[in-house]
């Protein structure tokens, strides 16, 4: 029996260990027969980002969302098992991914742990566990 059905990976693609998190992702996705999501917010005011948000650039944030397209297609692409579907926001990370777990009904999220001294992701994890009723998976 398959204890996730639904995998999804909030990930920066900027970050250094974004393929090692996509392989830890797929490996449990693949190990469960499950789909694979792949998300990512671009952390903001609201639902834009601050620059925008400060500057009203908007020619800036849709070059920043391309790329980040870009990078998640990317990285989709390098993953040892099919990606599902990718998931692009900019705003509120918590509120967000909250609403992209109830949305493709996500079982597992798995989350990279930051090594600075900021600790939304624990914030995040929990917000996730209590109110997405998911498990949360954060991996360093």
């Amino acid at each position: 029996m398959a204890l996730y059905q639904i995998v999804l990976l909030a990930v920066n693609p900027d970050n250094l260990d974004a393929h090692q998190l996509m392989v830890k992702a797929a490996v449990i996705a693949e190990q469960n027969h499950a789909e694979l999501h792949v998300a990512f917010v671009e952390p903001g005011l609201g639902n834009v980002s601050f620059l925008d948000a400060e500057l009203g650039l908007e020619e800036a944030h849709l070059d920043t969302q391309a790329t980040r397209i870009l990078q998640l297609s990317a990285l989709s692409r390098r993953s040892p098992y099919k990606v599902r579907a990718m998931h692009i926001a900019d705003g509120d990370v918590a509120k967000h991914l909250l609403v992209l777990v109830k949305q493709v009904r996500a079982n597992l999220v798995v989350l990279g742990v930051h090594k600075s001294g900021v600790q939304w992701f624990g914030d995040l994890s929990q917000v996730l566990s209590q109110q997405g009723g998911c498990d949360v998976l954060m991996c360093h």
